[in-house]
């Protein structure tokens, strides 16, 4: 399992979980499922890894502490092989794909948001 975490700041911080949704589904890659809570989204994407022969998971996690400032969680797991369950690093490159897209979405034209690691 990987984790990370980022911190996104800027008046659109709300908008960020339903436009990575979108782009997500729209790619046709996996499954991808969303829940909208109260002050919090989760993101959940599962796609297939022919490195180890297994499926993946990734779960983002938006933790909206107040109007313009989100905490953002990235987990990535599952699709180990074997009885140790090597993941030959695939954990950690899920994660590091689904942070660089974050940051690209921030950092675009329509959102416009700041992100700290």
């Amino acid at each position: 399992m990987d984790k990370r975490e980022l911190n996104v700041t800027g008046s659109a911080v709300h908008e960020l979980p339903g436009v990575l949704y979108d782009e997500l589904k729209q790619e046709r890659k996996g499954s991808v499922e969303r829940y909208d809570g109260d002050g919090f989204d989760v993101i959940a994407v599962e796609r297939y890894y022919l490195r180890n022969n297994s499926d993946q998971q990734a779960t983002v996690i938006f933790d909206t502490t107040d109007g313009t400032t989100s905490r953002i969680t990235i987990l990535s797991g599952g699709g180990g092989d074997g009885l140790l369950q090597f993941n030959l690093g695939s954990h950690r490159a899920q994660t590091k794909k689904m942070a660089n897209r974050i940051v690209e979405l921030c950092q675009s034209d329509t959102l416009q948001l700041e992100v700290r690691d």
